[in-house]
């Protein structure tokens, strides 16, 4: 076994971001998507999150987990002020940690969280999570050390499994060989790893040994998206991350997500994000303040 297989490297820098941070009354940052997990802990004020399907008002105390590629907004409320402890983090590293002993295929601690909260998390915080939130925060620094980012990391996934035990006992943790879950894992690796190429989902299946349809009706029941969809909104993320090199075109972009025909990219985009995306590109990421909230 090589040696990056046998450690799990707490020196890597997840987090992008960390800051306690306002928002003044009326503003609104518009749909958009990442790979990075978002965390919100409210302080003070409300806002209103669209999260997928989903309209979220969140008030003081309250802890969201927005997981990866979900399209989501931001706004808050004439009349108020938000204050918030916000992070961005990525979940690569938190991917090597296997909860089931499949030593083939096992589920991971993202894809738990992705079959638990489907699209996000919410509750109240307690006061473990407020620490764990806070402690983020205050130790974040984009300089980080190898010991900070060490440090960083043995908090995030403090507040990952914490998320985690919210949740009872669900299937997708249970051991057999061949379990619904493990088929919902294996298919992410495999959108991960082939996504700039043409996916079929009978490709899929037949690596799995099951049949189209059971696969599809597995995904949509553990994702709350079908196996489509999930694809193209992943497809979306990557090219929303590759806009950020102003030096590729659209048509470039395109290809390198696997799609060949640019029309076909601009109307998957609008489908996903609820714009073009020339526009989305001079929106979010040519303005200043970058892509993220």
């Amino acid at each position: 076994m090589q040696h990056s297989d046998t450690h799990f490297p707490l020196y890597v820098n997840s987090i992008s971001g960390a800051a306690d941070q306002v928002r003044q009354a009326g503003y609104r940052f518009e749909k958009h998507l990442h790979s990075s997990i978002e965390v919100y802990l409210i302080r003070s004020g409300k806002c209103v999150m669209d999260i997928g399907d989903q309209s979220v008002s969140c008030i003081p105390g309250d802890f969201v987990m927005i997981l990866p590629y979900v399209v989501h907004s931001f706004c808050v409320p004439e009349n108020e002020e938000c204050s918030f402890y916000h992070i961005h983090f990525s979940p690569k590293l938190f991917s090597r940690i296997a909860l089931t002993p499949d030593a083939k295929n096992p589920i991971n601690l993202i894809h738990s969280l992705l079959f638990c909260c489907r699209f996000f998390h919410r509750q109240t915080a307690s006061d473990e999570i407020r620490k764990l939130v806070a402690s983020v925060v205050n130790l974040y620094d984009p300089a980080n050390s190898l010991l900070l980012s060490a440090d960083i990391n043995v908090l995030l996934l403090q507040l990952l499994i914490r998320v985690c035990r919210c949740y009872n006992e669900v299937e997708i943790l249970r051991s057999q060989s061949k379990s619904p879950g493990q088929y919902i894992s294996f298919t992410l690796n495999y959108i991960e790893e082939n996504y700039t190429n043409k996916i079929l989902i009978q490709d899929i299946s037949s690596r799995l040994h099951i049949s189209t349809r059971y696969l599809g009706k597995i995904f949509s029941h553990y994702m709350n998206v079908s196996l489509g969809n999930y694809i193209n909104i992943y497809r979306i993320n990557k090219a929303v991350e590759l806009m950020e090199d102003a030096t590729l075109s659209l048509t470039d972009i395109a290809g390198r997500i696997g799609l060949k025909d640019s029309q076909h990219f601009s109307k998957l985009f609008f489908s996903v994000i609820g714009m073009p995306p020339s526009r989305y590109r001079k929106q979010f990421l040519q303005s200043e303040g970058g892509s993220k909230l």
